[in-house]
């Protein structure tokens, strides 16, 4: 049931930052909620309306689209539906960066828009420009998909993500507004020691907060705190991102919280907001096509997404660098008339528990390392007392940055943490072949690096 306060946020509040941003979550909102109605049939037509005004969008505002189609022999009216963009090559994230200026549409002035970043979970992070549109519908689909809970948008909540991580990195005054107005208590998800995971249960007890979201490992690190001091906590939902919820961690919450799960996979680069509200399921925002490159006799492989509202910077067979699993034949018996995600691969971080107490989660420093000159990095925990950042540094690195990493890391780690910078060619691997952020090797003898 609707509170009064959630009905005059969303009914005058929202309506009126939308006029003032240029932006459209209000009318995102109606216009998800008339498509919940839609037949799967309709839904793909309407998808496939969407790709078709984005193709002659690419084609005729950007450069990048245009040399593309040329140089392959497409014509924007070879896409028709969503099985036609086989047809256009993959754009990877270093087609991204070698290509920047020639994304960007030309009319760009005429396209509400705002610079963004990824962060948080594949470690390979890109900037981009993202449309308002894109951006309205994915927070639309978000306050949908929360208020299948008893959660009401208004209502206060917690989220254990990056906030704090930084040196002395304010958020700005839009983004304090636009927090308040969420009621979204933001706090520091990197580092869970005991200490933290205390206050943050006091906290949660004083202002009496009902709902939790933030990255899984930190949520499992909070619930399994709470459920090894036999602490009651009175939450109604966990709305769990950035990594795998893994069945171990789905059960630490579950048994310290008692709560109903929500597992959140979204990507803005992508346009994908996706929501695992029974487990094996995600929903998919109907504004995304996901496709699966390659995919296995499983249906497993490299997601490649289309961000159809994206018209800022179009990303068409964009290569996240996340691995999905769909499931055409067990979708059958799930009801729901978009697409439908089985299982997300490759987001699982590492948590190192440091010798003072100091538990540190992955998917936050993603976030530090986004907007500094670096391929890839990866914090290793050579010993209880000791962390090494290795760096792929790229040529504009400076000593200001690496400066910025001690600073941080020191922050998060804490007190008697040994902080070793160092610089290779080569990113630690897993068996399978995946780039690793997150290793601890305390145990191991440390050779050839």
């Amino acid at each position: 049931m609707y509170s009064i306060k959630s009905y005059l946020i969303k009914s005058i509040v929202l309506p009126l930052g939308d006029k003032a941003m240029k932006t459209s979550i209000s009318a995102s909102i109606k216009q998800i909620k008339r498509m919940r109605q839609f037949s799967n049939t309709e839904i793909e037509t309407w998808q496939n309306q969407q790709l078709n005004k984005l193709v002659y969008h690419a084609y005729t505002h950007t450069e990048y689209y245009k040399s593309l189609f040329d140089k392959n022999g497409i014509k924007p009216e070879d896409i028709q539906t969503i099985h036609d963009l086989d047809k256009i090559p993959v754009l990877t994230k270093t087609d991204i960066r070698n290509n920047f200026q020639e994304l960007i549409a030309d009319n760009i002035k005429n396209i509400p828009h705002k610079k963004a970043s990824t962060g948080g979970s594949t470690g390979d992070p890109i900037s981009f420009l993202l449309d308002h549109k894109s951006w309205s519908f994915s927070n639309a689909n978000n306050i949908i998909n929360w208020e299948k809970t008893d959660y009401r948008y208004g209502d206060k909540f917690i989220a254990l993500g990056s906030t704090s991580l930084f040196v002395d990195k304010k958020p700005s005054l839009k983004h304090r507004l636009y927090y308040k107005l969420k009621n979204k208590i933001g706090l520091n998800g990197v580092n869970m020691s005991d200490e933290v995971c205390r206050d943050y249960v006091e906290l949660i007890k004083s202002k009496k907060i009902k709902f939790i979201y933030g990255y899984a490992s930190s949520i499992y690190l909070l619930a399994k705190w709470v459920f090894e001091n036999n602490i009651k906590v009175n939450i109604n939902s966990c709305f769990t991102t950035s990594e795998v919820l893994t069945s171990q961690y789905r059960k630490v919450i579950s048994d310290a919280f008692h709560c109903k799960i929500i597992d959140c996979y979204g990507a803005h680069d992508g346009g994908i907001t996706a929501f695992a509200h029974e487990e094996g399921f995600f929903e998919v925002g109907y504004n995304s096509i996901v496709r699966i490159e390659k995919p296995d006799q499983n249906g497993a492989g490299t997601a490649l997404l289309t961000d159809l509202l994206n018209y800022a910077m179009p990303l068409i067979n964009y290569k996240l660098g996340d691995e999905l699993l769909i499931d055409a034949k067990q979708n059958e018996q799930y009801s729901y008339n978009g697409q439908i995600i089985n299982k997300v691969l490759g987001r699982t971080s590492d948590i190192l528990q440091l010798g003072n107490g100091h538990v540190l989660t992955g998917p936050g420093f993603t976030f530090l390392f986004k907007d500094l000159p670096v391929e890839y990095y990866c914090i290793e925990k050579t010993a209880m007392d000791a962390l090494t950042c290795w760096i792929i540094k790229l040529p504009e690195f400076n000593p200001s940055h690496e400066k910025t990493i001690f600073q941080t890391l020191k922050k998060q780690a804490g007190e008697n943490i040994s902080i070793m910078i160092k610089y290779t060619d080569k990113p630690f691997l897993s068996k399978s072949g995946k780039r690793k952020y997150m290793v601890d090797n305390s145990t191991k003898i440390i050779t050839n690096k």
